[in-house]
């Protein structure tokens, strides 16, 4: 019987304080040493006596300058909370990082590229309905010199970021409340909740923080739900990075948190749109791999 994803954390060393260390660490790397080069930028700009650059105060984005340099600070925080993550995992509990991500002795990259292949394919066909259905709210942006120098540097970092976010949140943060909790609902739901807490601090909240709250919270769930059902995390692997690739690359909108140079760029952007096109995204893919085989642990029909 294969064992179960929520339970691999039995295969490391638990106690509580090696939790409480781990998360000083990892809370250290992300919040402390991954904001130095986003402290730099600002104070460069600041120093460069050019009036249109800057880090402004209203939006809290970098204005005037080319997107590659934040886009490159803000992942850097993400790299910063994977380098935590893994010297915490090595060190203090003693497991491999692939127990953050099957129960197997190796991934499936297959399962992982049938994730990003999916949902790539219906946020593709989500963006050609809102291009039909409101052209007045989108504007081409495709600039070949940025898009061609970003593009390779985007394929790189993104999948790592969000491999970060969710070796994070799906898998530490997940087995670590399975641990104590009888039911899976539980991990799901709580580290769902801490996944949408800071991304609460992104601009698109200050529109709507009702809606963009259930929107971060939902995309936890599901990527949570996809992960316990399959008993990996391949699929939510692949399905985050499609995400966050798709934004920063084809489609992405003013002030975004995810700064790029994408093909297009919305003019408008609206909260309960991406909630209301994220659950149809959700629906169909669930529906695409459940359709395809039963879950891999039968124990997940209780979620």
């Amino acid at each position: 019987m294969t064992e179960k994803y929520l339970s691999l954390a039995r295969r490391g060393k638990n106690d509580w304080w090696r939790y409480f260390v781990s998360i000083l660490i990892i809370l250290a790397c992300y919040q402390v040493v991954g904001i130095i080069p986003m402290i730099v930028l600002s104070v460069a700009l600041s120093l460069d006596n050019d009036p249109t650059t800057q880090l402004s105060p209203e939006t809290g984005q970098f204005e005037g300058i080319p997107p590659l340099l934040p886009y490159l600070t803000v992942n850097f925080i993400l790299v910063s909370l994977l380098i935590g993550l893994y010297i915490s995992l090595r060190l203090l509990h003693e497991r491999h990082l692939i127990t953050l991500i099957t129960p197997k002795s190796q991934i499936s990259w297959k399962r992982v590229f049938s994730g990003f292949g999916v949902y790539f394919a219906l946020l593709c066909l989500i963006g050609i309905v809102g291009l039909i259905f409101f052209p007045v709210s989108y504007r081409v942006s495709f600039n070949p010199a940025q898009f061609f120098i970003f593009l390779p540097i985007a394929l790189i970092l993104t999948p790592i970021q969000t491999s970060a976010e969710e070796l994070f949140f799906r898998g530490y943060l997940m087995q670590w409340i399975a641990l104590k909790a009888k039911k899976p609902i539980i991990p799901i739901l709580v580290s769902s909740l801490i996944f949408m807490l800071p991304h609460l601090l992104n601009p698109e909240a200050d529109l709507n923080l009702l809606v963009m709250s259930s929107f971060y919270f939902l995309f936890g769930v599901f990527l949570a739900f996809v992960t316990v059902w399959d008993n990996s995390l391949e699929l939510a692997l692949g399905a985050h990075a499609a995400n966050n690739l798709f934004v920063v690359l084809i489609v992405n909108y003013e002030d975004s948190a995810l700064p790029s140079s994408p093909i297009f760029t919305a003019t408008q952007f609206s909260p309960l749109a991406s909630l209301l096109g994220f659950l149809a995204i959700a629906t169909v893919f669930c529906g695409v791999f459940m359709r395809k085989r039963k879950p891999a642990n039968s124990s997940h029909k209780s979620v």
